[in-house]
């Protein structure tokens, strides 16, 4: 399904009136409103206790004052975040989303949760986060959005900060050509007229090679990419640790390209459950 920002944003609002804890995590056992709101925070906690170690493990943070949460949803790894940081930024297309968020916040004013519809980040400036995370949200919205913040991540990562995100690479569909292209005009083109109450969640990814070659071109430096399991088994997909280097920084170097787990049967040494 070929969204525009304006109806991604209409689904995400409607997900998040009818069941927002399961359309930020989809367990099929929670569905219906069936998460434990306790529970589902405390995934946060892990997630990003556990990530945090991977990317210091790598590359040690030189300064932990401002991290943002991009696609933040109700705020389920903003908080966590606030645990290290001094400052979080969670971002979000949907306001509803955004007012849950405020409401389920416990950490004040050092979190900060910003509605974003536009296609850039421009409501931050350059070179303003030491750490930004993403993950499972760049896969619901249609590459030529997802390329552009990722360009946007590293305009506004500063030198020495990391950034980690998950997003798709290709898919494993195995089906015919004229079935892909029939659901492909069926949720392009029919869903909004036949559904349009009913939220659709897409997924879309950009190859791992378009993926190292994008974050080169807008000045970042992979330290690691890792086959990531979060779209699967329908799609392959992979997690990028990367840096924004300056002459003066001179930190980590560059992983080679051709060792930049372009093939699927690459493994590594950081965790595949996340």
């Amino acid at each position: 399904m070929n969204l525009n920002l304006k109806a991604l944003r209409k689904h995400w609002d409607l997900f998040a009136s009818r069941d927002p804890l399961w359309a930020i995590l989809t367990h099929p056992d929670r569905k219906g409103s069936r998460w434990d709101t306790r529970e589902f925070f405390e995934t946060g906690v892990w997630e990003i206790g556990r990530s945090l170690e991977q990317v210091e493990a790598l590359h040690p943070l030189p300064r932990k004052r401002r991290a943002l949460d991009f696609g933040c949803g109700v705020g389920r790894l903003t908080q966590p975040l606030a645990q290290h940081f001094e400052e979080v930024y969670g971002v979000d297309i949907s306001a509803s989303m955004i007012q849950q968020a405020k409401d389920f916040n416990q950490h004040g004013s050092r979190c900060q949760y910003v509605l974003n519809q536009r296609d850039d980040l421009r409501i931050f400036a350059d070179e303003h986060f030491d750490f930004i995370y993403s993950n499972i949200t760049l896969q619901h919205m249609p590459p030529r959005y997802s390329r552009r913040y990722i360009a946007e991540f590293l305009r506004v990562l500063a030198p020495g900060g990391a950034l980690l995100f998950q997003i798709p690479s290709k898919t494993r569909d195995a089906g015919s050509k004229i079935g892909r292209a029939t659901r492909t005009f069926y949720y392009r083109f029919l869903w909004d007229l036949l559904h349009p109450d009913t939220p659709y969640m897409g997924m879309y990814g950009v190859s791992n090679v378009e993926v190292v070659r994008l974050i080169g071109r807008n000045g970042g430096r992979l330290i690691h990419a890792a086959p990531d399991p979060a779209a699967e088994p329908e799609w392959e997909g992979y997690r990028y640790l990367v840096t924004r280097i300056t002459p003066e920084a001179g930190v980590v170097p560059s992983v080679p390209y051709d060792q930049a787990m372009t093939g699927a049967d690459r493994r590594s040494t950081m965790d595949e459950s996340l």
